[in-house]
């Protein structure tokens, strides 16, 4: 059997298989019109802008690590 990448098959216990799990950073142009077929939309995700102030932290390195037993002493 061939191994491609970006695209991994769960099978059954029996060994049918069950579900295709497919990287769309890969192999969005070519399941564009599939996709369109069946009526689902690829759009991007629209981050808030909370969400894009958290990346940039993050990039940056500004995160810090919780304290489990502080956990409500913020």
């Amino acid at each position: 059997m061939n191994t491609v990448r970006g695209i991994v098959i769960d099978r059954a216990p029996s060994g049918k298989p069950l579900y295709a799990h497919i990287d769309l950073r890969k192999y969005s142009r070519e399941l564009a019109s599939f996709f369109s077929e069946k009526g689902i939309e690829l759009e991007p995700v629209k981050l808030s802008s909370k969400m894009k102030r958290s990346l940039k932290q993050a990039q940056k390195g500004e995160v810090s690590e919780g304290d489990i037993e502080n956990f409500w002493n913020v």
